[in-house]
């Protein structure tokens, strides 16, 4: 009797131990087949630190260089190139000096983006809240505002960060995106080397920067130009 109790215990021992093994490799196959379906999370936090870094430089970036000077190329969407100097101060300064005797003129005051046709006379205005050149003419806290968002190696081209800024409730002004070219060495970890602004039609003009200056005191006149309405009415008092 002795001996048939044990051989049962014995039975049932390994019954339960045959039952557990096989519930165990049940929940490790069904963890394995589960863990098939999702995103392989490492990839998904390199991913996520990566487009934070780059952020963050483009906030740093808009922090800490408060005023440039370059040399710029402008190509319109006609095929149009022209180029000149560009002078910039943040927050919302801005000037366009154009070469080869082109009658234009482009100058924000901080509140005034002016257009400035100087061969028939006339000046038009907008806010330069109302311009996709806010996104450069801000800083970092302002990126938020006007829907920015980051991409890495746009083109396939590692070096670079791009910066999309587009008013979502104001899609009519306009969009814009900012190039900016790393420089992991450098002090300025990031350089701005070119935007393209998009209007309501899709016509794209692009603007290109060469012998970029950055942080030198900007003389204040700057940002002021004669008005050629004025000069009209002097010239026709005369």
């Amino acid at each position: 009797m002795l001996l048939v109790s044990k051989i049962i215990r014995l039975v049932a021992s390994a019954g339960f131990l045959s039952a557990g093994a096989l519930a165990q490799d049940a929940d490790q196959d069904a963890a394995q087949d589960q863990s098939a379906l999702l995103p392989p999370l490492e990839e998904q936090v390199i991913s996520e630190d990566t487009s934070l870094k780059a952020f963050r430089l483009v906030q740093i970036y808009m922090d800490t260089v408060q005023s440039l000077e370059a040399r710029f190329t402008q190509y319109a969407p006609d095929g149009g190139v022209v180029s000149g100097k560009l002078s910039l101060a943040r927050p919302g300064r801005v000037r366009f000096d154009y070469a080869d005797d082109v009658p234009f003129l482009v100058v924000a005051d901080g509140k005034t983006l002016n257009f400035i046709d100087y061969e028939i006379g006339q000046v038009t205005r907008w806010p330069v809240k109302d311009t996709p050149l806010r996104a450069l003419l801000g800083g970092s806290t302002d990126l938020a505002s006007i829907g920015a968002n980051i991409e890495l190696a746009p083109f396939g081209n590692s070096e670079l960060v791009a910066l999309h800024a587009v008013d979502v409730d104001r899609p009519e002004l306009g969009q814009i995106t900012v190039y900016f070219q790393q420089q992991p060495y450098a002090a300025e970890k990031l350089k701005l080397i070119r935007w393209d602004v998009t209007d309501a039609q899709g016509q794209i003009t692009s603007v290109e920067l060469a012998d970029t200056s950055i942080n030198m005191e900007l003389a204040e006149n700057l940002w002021d130009f004669e008005d050629p309405r004025g000069l009209a009415k002097r010239r026709r008092a005369r």
